[in-house]
């Protein structure tokens, strides 16, 4: 895989997706800083390769976002890539019941779409200057299915931020255009990992039963998709949403 540059910044690094595109760019030479409020499944990899790094860092909140961050990416060895993966899905109400949209306290709805659009936002205007300084970088926006179709189990706080991402990408592109870097997103389907272990299993198979692909999508199947964007193959590719998910959804 040819790429300018080798260094990936991934936010969300630690969880099961984020760890699979981390193995990948490693596989393909890469160095990879994994950022994340949990960093403790991410310690046996950094253990064990001298190319991984690991920084602890609340991702929603914007003041400490700045300070651990601002830094790097004013130093020499600013990422080439930065792939916005950190996101909160929480499913149910702090008592454990599922609200509806008519239910959803306004603080709490701010509070997730904050995390999963805002701090996209601030991540990306933080490690801009770099790319454009050196004319060239990717930027790589994880969404989500549900900012297509609506959610089937997310609620309307998970549907609502994840749906803006893909309108921040393509604005971000626009305002790039021609400058050397580029923004697309991802839109994984319904991704086997710990994240949908909150919900019965049952609905996770009766959307399985739907998938033309006949299964459930994995982490691998999305970092693939962040490989093809990182590389020079992807030179000509900006502002577009990729829909990783069997065929379940194939609308444009």
């Amino acid at each position: 895989m040819e790429t300018r540059g080798d260094h990936v910044l991934i936010t969300g690094g630690c969880d099961d997706i984020g760890l699979g595109i981390a193995h990948a760019f490693l596989d393909q030479g890469m160095r990879i800083t994994l950022v994340d409020p949990n960093i403790a499944p991410g310690q046996a990899l950094a253990a064990e390769q001298d190319r991984a790094s690991l920084i602890e860092l609340d991702l929603a909140n914007a003041e400490a976002v700045a300070a651990r961050l601002n830094p790097l990416a004013q130093s020499p060895d600013a990422p080439d890539v930065l792939i916005n993966g950190a996101g909160w899905a929480p499913k149910t109400s702090p008592e454990g019941k599922p609200r509806t949209a008519r239910e959803m306290p306004v603080a709490h709805f701010s509070r997730v779409v904050s995390a999963n659009l805002a701090a996209v936002l601030q991540r990306t205007g933080i490690f801009i200057p770099a790319m454009l300084a050196r004319g060239h970088g990717r930027i790589i926006n994880i969404a989500s299915l549900a900012a297509r179709i609506g959610g089937t189990v997310a609620p309307v706080h998970y549907v609502s931020g994840k749906a803006g991402v893909p309108g921040l990408t393509r604005v971000v592109a626009r305002e790039l255009g021609g400058t050397g870097p580029t923004v697309n997103a991802i839109n994984p389907g319904r991704i086997d990992t710990q994240m949908i272990k909150d919900v019965p299993d049952e609905a996770s198979q009766a959307i399985a039963a739907r998938i033309p692909a006949g299964r459930l999508g994995l982490p691998a199947d999305v970092a693939k998709v962040c490989l093809f964007l990182a590389a020079n193959l992807a030179d000509c590719l900006t502002g577009t949403a990729i829909e990783v998910n069997g065929g379940l959804y194939v609308g444009p």
